[in-house]
């Protein structure tokens, strides 16, 4: 009765803005004046300048005939919003009472019962700040469904609240108003994200009452078609809540995207980071109802969408190796393939990891090896609802029906747990659970329909899509921010020549200084890797990606650097997906990675380029990874060069002093003084008869000057110095290493790379030679004088900032090389003594160095001056 809507003191406000639906506003009214309620209401009809005088004749009439329920406001034109936002600051200020408000659309209408049974809603979950409807459209008729928990990460991607939803006062007595801004469409939409990035949540309820009129033409139909300008409104609006970081982190809170089977422990890890708070632990009865249910009631009910079978060694072999993160979102990248990802590990070379990718088909029988597997989720979904199990159950087999690709590790721990496994049971575990699921109780019901509505929430289950909407569909690392300050260090390689050596130390440097340090390697899925790496980097990441080339292709060149083709023109969104969630990302000679800065820089992490010396073509033309670099100037928030000279050069190519934070080169490993100081003791009490030793450590490339080492050993054996020689290195990058003079190839050793090797090396030697044709800051000169070694190089690079020519050392000239560099090995053969007061300075030097106060700097322009929190939105 209307009579019982009538109250001093309304519980419930009914806003209705009207434009050019004067008609049909009688419908509105009518069902708002039906409504079977306790507590009143007061129905405000707000006309928005609308050009129709039926429009004022039916909103008077109505506030007339009943004054105690509607009250009638009249305003010039501002659209939707501006009306709503009319109706809602007169409710605040005028109806102390009003408990919610209702939004009313003046072509829509209600179910008699609709507002009792959303103020009843509220009443139960004084927790729940606004009650959405599911949607029956007449007119065009269609009944959605939009059951299910609310999910504000889902919200991000589709509106899933329409505007007639009851809502709390306090949500807009918090400031949350609905934007006049948006007046091609999408109000509601954007009124309820700002909400629920205001801490508010809704709750949908099955039968709300709500019945919404759909016609083929309508201000909705308009908003389809400006999707993409409102799109980027939203986006640009709701900027924190689309970061990638911020929608992982709700992903990860709210919408699971691995089930993670431990078999031996008979319990399913729900979650994204598996080493971030919030997992959730279930056990196979839960697992089974809950992803039958998603099942039954599609958009209502979710399951997440990749299901991995491992066991509990596994899974700590993985977080041992540091690789836990990085194999899950490769075994994510193959199931998006449609195959059945298994992977596999071995125990590979000393001291190196390798991966490689092979289907069933290529390697037959590998997949049996299988320590985890993973199941795509359309796939998993089709062998539980198949009658017949032999399609499956050929996984057992060394040829299967279904397609597998195998991820192959090699780890260098020959101490792994992973690589004692001795009966891999992955295959058979994944067997056992698709049997168990075939066999449900609840498998039955998933092949009847149970409601007449048709799943309205699509993104139900398909949250992980969302993400990854900003990197071309491409999976994303599966992290979330845990408060610590990340930086990524982006690299083609590791072999341990100077740039690697320079990264792990300038890595040590800055986790002392609180960052925690990842590696990325992009240009190999090869890679040496030394339990000191390890203890440097939190995890070590290959992209193992063929489609990735660090330099060449490009169709432009920058002050004569070719601009590489994937610079421009790659699949980004692949490595992006790795990267999203660093606080910082430091380019080491990536190459083709310049492409990526700018984009990273716009997701808000800090961008950094390290840069060590000009390349030198064959006619001496200076290229490379430093010209790249300004090029692309604009993309890195810093540039971080290895010496004040190279720092000098990149403001005269127009690179801002302010984004200059030079890092000086130091030692590339770390050694005790006390070892050190016993070593160059022991150095002094050799015998001046003995031959002086004579070092060359590095890669057998042509910047090295190798045909000058080549011809300076052949004149010393010519000259019959009093000299032995030793030569430890080997070639790194292939087209750049020239055929191997025999002389060098009479006297070389294999690399060395672990530092008491590196140390005992330097400790032997004398004198240390290269002759370089071009360099940086070379790490043998600085790691030799801290080992009292007497450093015999060329003056290139910024080798002259610590090499002072006859006080710690001997600097040679470019064009006269060999013959000087013969000068100084005839004086320190026939002259020993020479060697002393050489070499106590260069120690003396070399001490100084440090990598924790060199990236002081670095690591104070870097480092936010709050300490960052974690960003969940959902949480």
């Amino acid at each position: 009765m209307v009579a019982d809507l009538a109250s001093a003191a309304p519980r419930l406000a009914v806003i209705v803005p009207i434009f050019r639906h004067a008609s049909l506003l009688i419908e509105a009214i009518e069902s708002v004046l039906a409504q079977r309620l306790e507590g009143g209401l007061r129905l405000l009809l707000v006309n928005d300048g609308c050009p129709f005088q039926e429009t004022d004749e039916v909103c008077a009439t109505y506030a007339m005939a009943y004054p105690e329920i509607v009250t009638y406001l009249r305003k010039a034109n501002g659209g939707l919003s501006d009306a709503r936002d009319c109706g809602i600051r007169h409710v605040l200020a005028h109806l102390p009472s009003v408990e919610a408000l209702y939004m009313l659309d003046a072509d829509n209408r209600l179910h008699p019962d609709a507002l009792a049974r959303a103020l009843a809603a509220l009443d139960a979950a004084p927790e729940v700040d606004w009650i959405y409807p599911n949607i029956d459209m007449f007119g065009l008729e269609k009944q959605w469904d939009y059951g299910g928990d609310y999910s504000l990460l889902i919200h991000s991607g589709m509106n899933i609240c329409e505007a007639g939803s009851l809502i709390r006062r306090r949500v807009f007595e918090a400031g949350v108003l609905f934007d006049t801004g948006f007046k091609m469409g999408w109000e509601d939409w954007d009124f309820f994200l700002s909400a629920a990035q205001s801490g508010f949540r809704g709750k949908n309820i099955e039968d709300f009452g709500f019945l919404y009129r759909k016609r083929p033409e309508s201000m909705l139909a308009d908003s389809e078609r400006d999707r993409g300008a409102l799109q980027g409104a939203m986006q640009q609006k709701h900027k924190p809540l689309y970061t990638p970081r911020s929608l992982v982190a709700l992903e990860h809170a709210e919408a699971p995207r691995y089930a993670i089977h431990i078999a031996d422990r008979g319990e399913i890890i729900c979650c994204v980071d598996p080493d971030a708070p919030g997992i959730h632990r279930i056990g196979f009865a839960e697992f089974e109802q809950n992803y039958w249910n998603a099942q039954i009631s599609p958009g209502r009910d979710r399951t997440p969408p990749f299901n991995i079978v491992l066991s509990s060694t596994v899974l700590d072999g993985l977080r041992e190796a540091r690789l836990l993160h990085w194999v899950l979102w490769k075994l994510e990248t193959i199931c998006e393939t449609g195959a059945i990802a298994a992977l596999s590990v071995q125990t590979g070379a000393r001291d190196r990891l390798s991966v490689s990718v092979t289907s069933h088909t290529d390697k037959p029988g590998q997949h049996s090896k299988a320590v985890a597997v993973a199941v795509p989720t359309r796939l998993f979904s089709d062998v539980i609802r198949d009658p017949q199990s032999d399609w499956i159950d050929s996984l057992a087999r060394r040829n299967p029906d279904p397609p597998v690709t195998t991820l192959e590790v090699q780890l260098p721990q020959a101490a792994s747990i992973l690589t004692k496994l001795k009966r891999p049971s992955a295959i058979f575990d994944t067997l056992s659970l698709v049997h168990r699921m075939r066999a449900s109780q609840w498998a039955a019901a998933a092949d009847h329909r149970w409601t007449h509505r048709v799943a309205g929430v699509h993104l139900r289950g398909r949250e992980h899509t969302l993400p990854r909407r900003a990197f071309d569909g491409a999976p994303l690392l599966p992290r979330v921010p845990d408060g610590r300050r990340h930086i990524g260090f982006l690299l083609p390689l590791v072999e341990f020549g100077g740039v690697e050596k320079v990264a792990q130390q300038m890595a040590r440097g800055l986790r002392a200084h609180g960052w925690v340090p990842h590696a990325f390697v992009l240009g190999c899925d090869d890679i040496a890797l030394t339990p000191d790496w390890s203890e440097t980097f939190e995890t070590t990441n290959l992209l193992a990606d063929a489609g990735f080339s660090a330099w060449g292709g490009g169709a432009r060149d920058y002050l004569g650097t070719n601009v590489p083709k994937w610079a421009e023109s790659g699949r980004h969104g692949v490595v992006l997906g790795l990267l999203h969630w660093l606080d910082a990302a430091i380019n080491f000679h990536g190459g083709a990675a310049v492409g990526l800065m700018g984009q990273l820089r716009r997701m808000g992490v800090k961008t950094l380029n390290s840069l060590h010396l000009n390349d030198l073509t064959p006619l001496g033309r200076p290229v490379g990874n430093t010209y790249l670099g300004v090029a692309y100037e604009h993309a890195f928030d810093y540039f971080v060069p290895c010496s004040h000279q190279l720092g000098d050069w990149l403001n005269g190519l127009g690179v801002p002093q302010d984004k200059i934070v030079p890092v000086q080169n130091a030692p590339g490993f770390e050694i005790d003084p006390d070892i050190t100081a016993r070593r160059i003791a022991a150095r002094r009490m050799r015998s001046e008869s003995e031959p002086l030793r004579v070092l060359y450590l590095g890669r057998l490339d042509r910047q090295k000057g190798l045909d000058r080492l080549a011809e300076v050993i052949r004149l010393s054996k010519a000259e019959r110095l009093n000299v032995t020689w030793r030569v430890l290195g080997k070639a790194v990058i292939a087209e750049d290493a020239p055929a191997l003079p025999p002389e060098v190839a009479a006297v070389l050793e294999p690399p060395v790379s672990r530092p008491r090797d590196l140390a005992a090396a330097y400790a032997w030697a004398d004198v240390v030679v290269l002759l370089s044709r071009y360099e940086g800051l070379p790490l043998t000169v600085l790691e030799a004088m801290r080992a009292g070694a007497v450093v015999i190089a060329t003056d290139v690079g910024a080798t002259g900032e610590v090499l002072r020519d006859g006080e710690t050392g001997v600097l040679v000239p470019q064009d006269n090389a060999v013959d000087e560099c013969m000068a100084a090995l005839r004086r320190f053969s026939q002259n020993r003594p020479d060697l002393a007061p050489l070499a106590e300075r260069a120690v003396a030097a070399g001490a100084v160095r440090d990598w924790t106060a060199a990236t002081a700097d670095l690591a104070a322009i870097i480092t936010p001056q709050e300490k960052p929190r974690v960003q969940s939105v959902g949480t």
